[in-house]
C-alpha cells in the first residue's frame, strides 16, 4: 500500500497539518508546555517541573552566596487522544486535488484539535483548582458596564498584590467583554500612539500588562448548563466564567506522538515542529465496509493545573 492519498504524499499532508495546527495554537502555546515527538500510549504519565518564586539576595551584605532554587514537580497524564477523521469517496481526492484536501480536511482538523485542547484547559478553571487570587479566586466581579481599561488595571493590581508573575500575562475573555474593551475610548484613542488596530482589525493592544484574547467557548459554569441540566459544582448564575486573568504557569500541557497499533494495516506519517516539539500524526487507510478512503489527524496530550495562584476568574454580576 503506497504511502499516499490520491497520489499526495502522506508526509506532506502531515507537515501541512502541523503548520496549520501551529497557526491555530498560539493561545495554547502561551502556557507552560512539554511537547515532544516521542511515541507514547494513552494513559502514560509525563513529568515536568515549574519554577517557584525566588527572593533577591543582598549581595552587598551576603556576598555571592548561592541561594536554593526550588521547583514544583507536576505529573500530566496523557489521557486525551483527540483528532479529526474524514472519509473520501473513491477517487475524490485525486479529482479534487490538494487544495480540496486543505479546505475540507487539514484546516477543519487543525481548528477542531486546537479547540479540543483549549476546552480541556478551561475545564480546569474551577474554584477548587484556582481559589487563591483575590476573593475566592476571583480577580473581577462587577457589572459589564464597568468593564473597561480601568477595570483591567484593577485586575492587574489584584494579581500583582498576590505576587503573580508579570511576564507573559494573558487576559482571555468572552467576545462580549472583548468588545466592551474595543469600544473603550481610552483604548480606541491609542491610534494617537501609532496603532489603529482596535478600529481597523478589532485587535486590542496590550492593556495594563495583559495580552488580550477572546474565546467564545469558555465553559458555562452557572447553576444551569447550556443544555438545561443542573451544574452541581456551582451555586448561582454569578459563577459563570466570563474570562480569566492568567500567567503561563497556571496550566501545563504535554503532548507526545500517539503509538500505532501493532496490527495497523494503513499508512502513518508524523511531523514534529523543531522549535516547540509539537507532533502531529496523520493516518490513512481504506475502509472497505464504507467504500471510503479515510484520513485522520490527531495528537496525544494531557492538561493539568500548574500554579493555582496564577489565575483569577472574571465574573459579571449582571
Amino acid at each position: 500500500m503506497s504511502n499516499s492519498l490520491g497520489g499526495i504524499n502522506l508526509t506532506v499532508i502531515a507537515q501541512d497539518s502541523l503548520t496549520t495546527l501551529l497557526a491555530e495554537f498560539p493561545l495554547v502555546s502561551k502556557f507552560t508546555t512539554n511537547f515532544g515527538g516521542e511515541i507514547a500510549t494513552r494513559g502514560e504519565t509525563v513529568k515536568t517541573r515549574i519554577a517557584s518564586a525566588v527572593d533577591a539576595t543582598d549581595i552587598g551584605v551576603s556576598g555571592y552566596s548561592a541561594s536554593d532554587v526550588t521547583s514544583t514537580e507536576r505529573a500530566i497524564t496523557l489521557n486525551k487522544h483527540k483528532g479529526f477523521v474524514m472519509g473520501f469517496d473513491d477517487g475524490e481526492v485525486a479529482k479534487g486535488g490538494y487544495e480540496m484536501l486543505r479546505k475540507t480536511f487539514i484546516r477543519p482538523a487543525a481548528h477542531s484539535v486546537s479547540k479540543a485542547v483549549l476546552d480541556d484547559i478551561f475545564a480546569l478553571v474551577t474554584p477548587a483548582n484556582f481559589g487563591t487570587v483575590g476573593t475566592a479566586g476571583v480577580s473581577y466581579n462587577g457589572a459589564i458596564a464597568n468593564w473597561d481599561a480601568d477595570a483591567v488595571a484593577d485586575v492587574s493590581q489584584t494579581l500583582t498584590d498576590k505576587n503573580v508573575p508579570q511576564a507573559g500575562r494573558l487576559l482571555i475573555v468572552r467576545p462580549r467583554l472583548y468588545t466592551a474593551l474595543a469600544k473603550d475610548n481610552a483604548i480606541q484613542a491609542q491610534y494617537a500612539s501609532g496603532t489603529n488596530a482596535p478600529l481597523t482589525e478589532n485587535l486590542l493592544p496590550r492593556i495594563h500588562g495583559f495580552e488580550v484574547n477572546q474565546y467564545s467557548a469558555l465553559p458555562y459554569q452557572g447553576a444551569l448548563k447550556s443544555d438545561g441540566t443542573v451544574n452541581t459544582l456551582f451555586n448561582s448564575m454569578d459563577d459563570d466564567l466570563f474570562g480569566v486573568a492568567v500567567s503561563p504557569e497556571a496550566f501545563i500541557i504535554a503532548t507526545r506522538q500517539p503509538a500505532v497499533p501493532s496490527n495497523w494495516y494503513g499508512n502513518v506519517a508524523s511531523a514534529t515542529d523543531e522549535k516547540s516539539g509539537l507532533t502531529v500524526q496523520v493516518r490513512e487507510w481504506y475502509d472497505g465496509d464504507s467504500g471510503k478512503q479515510k484520513i485522520s489527524m490527531s495528537i496525544l496530550y494531557g492538561v493539568a493545573v500548574g500554579q493555582s495562584n496564577c489565575l483569577g476568574r472574571i465574573k459579571i454580576s449582571d
